[in-house]
């Protein structure tokens, strides 16, 4: 008797041990959360019907993309690991096509499928189509028909064009990039520094910078946290070894005007010992332009939620004395991480956006709603676990004005972080752009030397390059690399020279336009503002960039006929459609969305 239960002991030991062989615990790489593997295809196959049927899974990404036979993904709660090894329903192992059986309620996801299709009736046409940021020309070609009868019988490919970017209507000006007078100067929520002021108002600079400096728990006051910022303006910068010089027009312009409105006489203050003085926050000099929903720059939740994407305001600076805007327009926006980490959290917030739709652009129901969004991410201590207890992911400025008078006079961008250490803004490297000498467009050219060392980097990242998965390294070969500022000169856009060129036209312009100088430029025919600036009871105009519009390679490269084919808010459109119908819904349709979303992984 002893014997037999030792002999089945084991067997209940090797079966086990059988068991995790065949289902290993493996856990999710949150590295692939913005560059992810993308299924080339997904097919599905009923193994077994009923209200908790069975559905094998096979995602093919190609041989050699995922090294290990294995791979994991969070859907929902759940961790789901499909193998290519030649077991548990996959055919043939490495050869590419990841394989995994999962339970789903047939009856409810025929039902879903059946709905969605009868609803398209008449539509034809695939929704639009958008690599990265540019919209791919489409024909009018019909949407496939998911066929039950063979899905029962043999594996077929499943298209998320089936089901929902026809039915979702996402309203642009509502849920997207909201400008609308009434609410940009609902002044229950901005402020009129000369005729209406305010400090405390949800939309106001000055809240959104005291809720940044968060004195309560920082011991820092919004009054100290803006002078320390706007006092890095006067003073040369040296940021990755890149000197960022001083631009002391803020002060005659901005900072002298703003005190003397502060209740300090002309003459009893310099640009030395200005700091001594009150600085009034209601009295900001600073114009609410837009609202910007950036669920669009999300990463694959399947991976994680470290990246859900950004809630932006957009400001431009006044001349305080008359609160009409500088010419030409300086911008400030302010981006902020949206604090939210789980699948469904992040779909409800979207659903939110969403609904704006139904509601008066401007009335006071319609700003109600709009500021219960965006308290989530602005108010302070909106995500105790970042500096201050801020969500702000970074601050961007873009200006031209404050160079004027100086011969070089260029469009410049900053880039500023909360410090952890200090609790004030700190400039900090522009992204995805290495310092303007490694240009041959800069002006005046980088040396051959230099030029030759960026052409070196792109030619030997071409492939990453090309699918968006490229980070600028802050260091190249021992020495700083990526910039402290952004210029855009030449054109606004980069390229190598004869001494050393770009080998890939798709290379040159994805790299060229992946930098603040390229999407700020000549690669999408900016003037550098793509929010621009507008007087009170004007609307800002927004870039072709944004609103559609054909531009031919800034290099010639392809030459023309060829253009790129732009329309951001778009793009923008069909990606929250996209969260809003896939996301946190059935199992299988969640599945297919994180093995086929590529995140933008891009700044902008």
């Amino acid at each position: 008797m002893r014997l037999n239960r030792l002999v089945f002991a084991l067997l209940m030991v090797l079966a086990f041990i059988s068991g995790c062989q065949s289902k290993p615990r493996v856990p999710v790489d949150s590295r692939y959360e913005m560059v992810p593997p993308i299924a080339r295809t997904v097919e599905i196959k009923q193994l077994r019907g009923g209200a908790n049927g069975r559905i094998l899974v096979v995602a093919d990404f190609g041989q050699g993309v995922i090294s290990s036979r294995f791979h994991a993904v969070h859907v929902g709660e759940e961790t789901v690991v499909l193998q290519d090894d030649g077991r548990g329903g996959d055919q043939t192992p490495g050869d590419g096509r990841f394989s995994v059986e999962i339970e789903e309620n047939l009856d409810s996801l025929a039902a879903e499928i059946t709905s969605s299709q009868r609803r398209m009736g008449v539509v034809s046409a695939r929704p639009a189509v958008f690599r990265g940021r540019e919209r791919v020309p489409q024909e009018s070609i019909p949407v496939p028909r998911f066929d039950f009868d063979q899905f029962r019988n043999r594996l077929v490919p499943i298209d998320l064009n089936w089901l929902c970017p026809f039915l979702h209507d996402t309203s642009i000006p509502h849920s997207l990039m909201v400008t609308d007078l009434g609410v940009v100067e609902d002044f229950t929520r901005a402020s009129q520094p000369c005729t209406n002021p305010s400090a405390t108002r949800a939309w106001t600079f000055g809240k959104l910078m005291t809720d940044m400096a968060n004195p309560g728990v920082t011991g820092v006051s919004g009054e100290d946290f803006v002078k320390n910022w706007l006092d890095t303006w006067l003073h040369d910068q040296t940021v990755n070894g890149d000197v960022v010089s001083a631009r002391k027009r803020l002060f005659t312009l901005v900072i002298q005007p703003w005190v003397i409105a502060s209740g300090s006489a002309a003459g009893s203050f310099t640009i030395d010992d200005w700091r001594s003085k009150p600085l009034d926050l209601a009295k900001a000099p600073f114009k609410l332009t837009a609202i910007v929903n950036r669920l669009d720059l999300r990463g694959n939740g399947g991976y994680g939620f470290a990246n859900p994407g950004e809630g932006r305001f957009v400001f431009e600076v006044l001349n305080p004395n008359g609160c009409s805007p500088l010419s030409p327009a300086f911008t400030v926006i302010l981006e902020y991480g949206i604090p939210i980490h789980t699948c469904a959290s992040l779909k409800n917030f979207a659903q939110q956006w969403y609904d704006l739709k139904n509601e008066t652009l401007g009335s006071a129901a319609y700003n109600a709603k709009l500021q219960t969004i965006t308290d989530q991410f602005a108010i302070a201590n909106a995500a105790p676990s970042k500096p201050n207890g801020s969500a702000i992911n970074q601050i961007r400025t873009n200006e031209i004005v404050l160079s004027f008078g100086d011969p070089s006079s260029v469009w410049e961008l900053r880039e500023f972080n909360v410090d952890p250490t200090s609790h004030m803004l700190a400039e900090v490297t522009v992204k995805q752009e290495p310092a303007k000498k490694f240009n041959a467009k800069a002006n005046p050219p980088g040396a051959t030397a230099d030029v030759l060392e960026m052409t070196n980097w792109v030619n030997a990242n071409t492939v990453s390059i090309l699918n968006n998965a490229h980070v600028v390294p802050v260091s190249l070969n021992g020495h700083p690399f990526l910039g402290g500022k952004s210029h855009t000169e030449g054109g606004g856009f980069w390229d190598g020279s004869n001494a050393g060129d770009i080998t890939d036209d798709g290379a040159r312009f994805k790299f060229s336009f992946n930098t603040c100088s390229g999407c700020h430029g000549g690669e999408t025919n900016t003037p550098f503002l793509h929010v621009g600036g507008a007087p009170f009871g004007s609307v800002a105009p927004l870039s072709g960039f944004l609103t559609g519009e054909d531009v031919p390679d800034r290099a010639g490269r392809p030459p023309l006929p060829f253009k790129h084919h732009f329309g951001d808010l778009e793009q923008r459109q069909l990606s929250l459609n996209r969260l809003l119908c896939f996301r946190c819904r059935s199992k299988l349709l969640e599945l297919v969305d994180v093995l086929t979303f590529k995140p933008l992984n891009m700044t902008h």
